[in-house]
């Protein structure tokens, strides 16, 4: 026998997985090997390598031929051999070395893949583990309770720049900054008393390069941990964030500045409306109390209405600050003749001038062609102007020079405006041209207005290449000066727009009378439909009555106090209603008439001077039925008006061939299931809201309760043909579910008609 007794015990374990080899080759193998590897029990000869269907044939038996192969397992991987996947089985010789080297050989075969796997498991997941740490945007290090430095992650030199081996065993402390160790060494010692405090700083760290950079730390002690026993610290950089908080401040700060100035900037604003209300109301006056001749009147007028334009223009300026703030505000420059611009802007200051018996005087050449913005220069003559009539005494002289500079490099042309008037300290005059600023003097307040006038002045002037200034002394008055180079070659190529051509100044007036007149149809319409004016301002009031009168019946009220009651004596078909009134604005109108069911179908149109999309989506939101905004012209508004209620036809006249043909459209769709206000509105021709509001006042009721209704009645004469047996097949007649049929049914007409 080649096995003695004891091993043929062992040989008969129904535990136990044996195969006896000799050298590379199966011999055989027990009970519990064949049923698991089955395939072996026919096989003649086969290596024992194949058969256990190792992926490595060379090691298996090289172990096997070794002397530690009695003292050592061997553990080696199969390949795929089913579905069930590779597996890793560990190999035990039992039994002595033997002495010849054909004598047969006792294996136990033990599979392991559990045991492996979740070896390899938890191989990996250190792996990972490691691998997140050196990856990990934040840092980990650990310390001993005196600050040294015991480990360094990898992933740290991400942040600091330092390799591990250049931090382990330092002080942390020697690499933060030295104004921030007050802050941060108590709450370390704090910190390092007893296991389980959790503390977090920022301090000042010193990157590798020698720059500082902010970290934000983390430390928990964790001293009592036996896996751990040191503080550990879980850091990240805040540089970035720190940066934009301050920058975050800084823009709060810099916004409260801007609201404080503008809070000021809009009290002193009246500056720069007062010089064109003042050109406009003073010849005005003059008209209206008989002082000016009527062969004066057309010059008279063409400064006034010259003006207006100009007070159109002052509002346009708020926003040209803005874009002067932005640098999107560009330049059309053309060549024109200085002297004459300058002459026209004393035209208009003229009658400003005689009204106090200032002295308005210009001294020129002839010509002086000069390339230069004519909207942009005409602000700044004109504030320097308005500022010199302002401060002067009543009988004084404003003068006015234009001066060719020909020993200037490329030449230059500089305008002076001088006046009498008190002068300025050398505090004014440094600041005068700084934004929203205003002299604090004794005549502060009565010549307010040093707000953006000269600050954009000098912008202005600026962006032409020349320069602005100002000479004055207390009690000597003023003499403003700004210079502009001659030609073209320091503009912006894109800035000069030399196909322009100067346009007349606006609102010359040539001896026509202009009078307001109605848009469109001179004589009234046949028939106007009552329509319901609220607008608080007089004058707007009349001007829309004047156009609206001869298409509509036109019923006025001067805000939104009490609407319901004015609609329930007026009955309009139309509102049309200004938004921004005392009392009770539009928008508000707008909320109560929707929510009352017996005017909510009228039509409503809003006008305002708020013409932004957020200002019409409110209106609509409100409930209006159209929204237009102020200017507006008066043909599109009359459109807008047209559309919702037209005029010209009588209603009563059409009235009775309308209702035969919504009567007709009704009968005739009554079997079809689709039916309903949507597809009715199609076929009419009208929109959903204009069949609600002609529905409602030809039936008194909705257009989906006159179809129901309609439906019931047309139920209830098959009911009494009785041409269906049931009601089911009556309900289903009149495309009616059977139960809510039954319930409207009766509520209708009872129990007697079923």
């Amino acid at each position: 026998m080649l096995i003695c007794l004891p091993m043929d015990a062992l040989w008969k374990s129904k535990v136990l997985c044996l195969m006896e080899v000799q050298g590379a080759l199966w011999l055989r193998g027990n009970e519990r090997f064949l049923d698991t590897y089955a395939v072996c029990k026919n096989a003649e000869d086969p290596e024992w390598v194949r058969v256990l269907a190792l992926s490595d044939v060379a090691a298996p038996l090289k172990w096997l031929a070794t002397a530690e192969s009695l003292g050592r397992a061997y553990v080696g991987k199969t390949v795929q051999c089913d579905e069930s996947g590779s597996r890793w089985l560990r190999l035990r010789r039992l039994g002595n070395v033997p002495t010849m080297p054909q004598a047969a050989v006792l294996i136990e075969v033990e599979d392991v893949s559990e045991e492996r796997e979740a070896f390899e498991r938890i191989r990996l997941e250190g792996q990972h583990f490691h691998a997140l740490i050196e990856r990990s945007a934040e840092g980990i290090s650990l310390f001993d309770t005196e600050a040294n430095i015991l480990y360094e992650s990898p992933s740290n030199k991400r942040i600091h720049g330092y390799e591990s081996w250049e931090m382990e065993g330092k002080n942390l402390f020697d690499f933060c900054h030295e104004d921030d160790l007050a802050r941060a060494l108590p709450r370390f010692e704090n910190l390092a008393k007893a296991p389980g405090i959790v503390e977090t700083e920022i301090v000042r760290f010193k990157h590798k390069e020698g720059h500082w950079i902010y970290l934000e730390g983390t430390v928990i002690n964790a001293t009592d941990d036996p896996r751990v026993g040191a503080l550990v610290n879980n850091f990240r950089e805040v540089t970035g964030r720190l940066e934009a908080e301050r920058e975050l401040r800084r823009a709060k700060d810099a916004a409260e500045e801007a609201q404080r100035l503008q809070q000021h900037f809009l009290t002193n604003l009246s500056h720069e409306f007062k010089t064109p209300l003042t050109l406009i109301r003073g010849p005005l006056m003059d008209l209206a109390e008989g002082r000016i001749d009527s062969v004066n009147t057309p010059e008279i007028l063409s400064r006034v209405l010259r003006n207006v334009d100009r007070l159109s223009g002052l509002i346009t300026e708020l926003v040209d600050l803005s874009r002067l703030d932005a640098g999107n505000f560009g330049l059309q420059v053309n060549q024109h003749d200085l002297v004459e611009f300058i002459r026209a802007e004393l035209d208009t200051f003229s009658e400003m001038a005689e009204a106090r018996s200032i002295q308005l005087c210009l001294e020129s050449p002839n010509r002086c062609s000069v390339f230069f913005d004519l909207s942009k220069l005409e602000k700044v003559v004109s504030n320097l102007l308005s500022n010199a009539l302002r401060y002067s005494r009543d009988e004084s002289l404003v003068s006015v020079s234009v001066q060719l500079q020909a020993d200037a490099e490329d030449g230059l042309v500089r305008v002076e405006v001088r006046d009498q008037g008190p002068g300025m300290n050398e505090s004014t005059r440094s600041r005068v041209f700084e934004r929203f600023y205003q002299a604090d003097t004794t005549l502060s307040r009565e010549h307010e207005g040093m707000g953006i006038g000269l600050a954009l002045a000098r912008e202005m002037v600026e962006m032409h290449g020349g320069k602005i200034g100002v000479d004055s002394e207390s009690g000597e008055g003023s003499c403003f000066w700004f210079t502009l180079p001659l030609g073209c070659t320091h503009f912006d190529p894109d800035d000069i727009d030399t196909g322009a051509v100067r346009e007349p100044r606006p609102h010359t007036v040539g001896g026509l009378k202009a009078a307001a007149q109605p848009v469109g149809l001179v004589e009234k319409a046949a028939h106007r439909p009552r329509l319901l004016l609220i607008e608080d301002n007089e004058d707007m009031r009349a001007y829309l009555r004047m156009n609206l009168d001869p298409y509509y019946l036109v019923t006025e009220a001067v805000d939104g106090r009490q609407i319901l009651e004015v609609v329930e004596n007026s009955q309009p078909e139309i509102i049309l209603s200004d938004v921004m009134m005392p009392h009770v604005d539009g928008l508000e109108v707008c909320r109560q008439l929707k929510a009352a069911a017996r005017w909510k179908a009228i039509p409503l149109i809003l006008l305002s001077a708020k013409g932004s999309v957020d200002h019409r989506v409110e209106g609509l939101q409100a409930g209006a039925d159209d929204y237009l905004a102020k200017p507006f012209s008066v043909a599109e508004l009359l459109q807008r008006l047209r559309s919702r209620v037209p005029w010209g036809i009588d209603p009563q006249e059409e009235s009775g061939a309308w209702c035969e043909r919504l009567e007709a459209c009704i009968a005739e769709n009554l079997a079809s299931p689709q039916f309903d206000v949507k597809q009715l509105a199609d076929l009419i021709g009208y929109s959903e809201r204009q069949l609600l509001r002609r529905v409602m006042q030809h039936a008194g009721l909705k257009p989906s309760a006159l179809i129901l209704q309609r439906r019931l009645e047309r139920a209830h004469e098959l009911i009494l043909s009785k041409r269906y047996e049931t009601m089911a097949e009556v309900a289903h007649a009149v495309c009616l579910s059977p139960g809510y049929f039954s319930r409207r049914y009766r509520s209708v007409y009872g129990e007697s008609g079923l």
